[in-house]
């Protein structure tokens, strides 16, 4: 992996937050699981030292070797990946001393309500009952700003809120009740984030392209996922968004999973590499964060991974001359 200049990590995510041209790509993971981080360290040097790290030790140095800029702390458990932990708030201050920008993953509302009990019955309620359902919401909201409030003042520089609202083909509940019930209820929490003088973003899996206008609306400075499986196409979301918000992910994980058994590493190569271009391309007037859709966890290839990010510093223009001493990502990185 080549070295990007020193700069500040956190100069660099708010420069992307701004949405400002001419710095190198900021980078950063929704998700950066322990168990992947040690097993790309081991990967990377060869060294059983790393048994004896904290998980927080672990997530720093795997950022360093990674040339990440951003951490993204869970303040509850993400009960689909089971990856994640508990954070104790200690933990921001010392990543955040460590030099690395710390974002505070807060569950929003409507999430926290949809996975309190059984989701196709609270789904079904925002149909018959949306009245009751936007009163649940409220009242939830006052214990989401909590949590806001608290991630930073332990020290965190950013909220990205997440409320998976969205699959594949679409939103789980209609643009309508987006636009009459979440999007008062976003603007707030917005307003909330940035009185703690602190950028926010938007996370949700799946089809967003519906809700866009709504997200853009609500205030967010930015949006995290990008799922390009789902047909969310960072390029066009770009073209059509990008004067409002910084865009974060895009990288689909699957490109990162070795299938057992299968020699396919040709294929994967070429689609890694055209999906880094696209995102660099995307990238190219600010405003972009580059990394996968979901995070890194323990099914993937430290190989792979460690090449996702050779070619994204091969591709930014930023780095390019620094980079041509190390000598670019090709295919073989993939068969190393």
């Amino acid at each position: 992996m080549m070295h990007r200049q020193t700069a500040d990590h956190i100069a660099r995510v708010m420069k992307a937050v701004r949405r400002c041209p001419g710095t190198p790509v900021a980078r950063g993971e929704l998700t950066l699981d322990p168990a992947f981080a040690r097993k790309y360290l081991k990967w990377r040097s060869r060294d059983s030292r790393t048994e004896s790290l904290s998980d927080t030790a672990l997530l720093i140095e795997c950022c360093k070797c990674l040339e990440l800029d951003l951490i993204c702390l869970q303040s509850e458990n993400v009960a689909e990946s089971g990856a994640c932990s508990l954070v104790a708030l200690d933990d921001i201050r010392h990543i955040a001393g460590a030099g690395l920008f710390v974002f505070w993953v807060v569950n929003g509302a409507f999430q926290t309500a949809m996975t309190q009990g059984d989701m196709m019955a609270f789904l079904m309620k925002t149909a018959a009952a949306p009245n009751a359902i936007a009163a649940a919401l409220e009242r939830i909201s006052g214990k989401v700003t909590d949590v806001m409030a608290k991630g930073v003042a332990a020290g965190a520089h950013g909220i990205i809120l997440a409320d998976d609202i969205a699959y594949r083909q679409s939103t789980y509940v209609s643009p309508s009740f987006v636009e009459r019930h979440l999007l008062p209820l976003w603007r707030r929490q917005v307003a909330f984030a940035k009185d703690l003088g602190v950028p926010v973003f938007f996370h949700s899996d799946g089809n967003l392209k519906a809700i866009l206008p709504f997200i853009a609306a609500a205030g967010f400075d930015g949006l995290q996922c990008v799922e390009s499986s789902a047909g969310m196409d960072l390029g066009d979301i770009k073209k059509g968004y990008g004067g409002h918000l910084c865009l974060m992910g895009s990288i689909d994980p699957g490109l990162l999973c070795e299938a057992e058994g299968v020699d396919d590493s040709d294929s994967r190569y070429a689609c890694l590499r055209r999906s880094v271009a696209d995102a660099m391309a995307a990238a190219g007037d600010g405003g972009v964060i580059l990394g996968t859709c979901s995070g890194l966890h323990a099914g993937m290839s430290p190989r792979l991974v460690d090449t996702l990010y050779r070619l994204a510093a091969e591709m930014d223009p930023m780095c390019r001359k620094r980079f041509a001493a190390a000598g670019p990502a090709s295919r073989t990185e993939i068969e190393k």
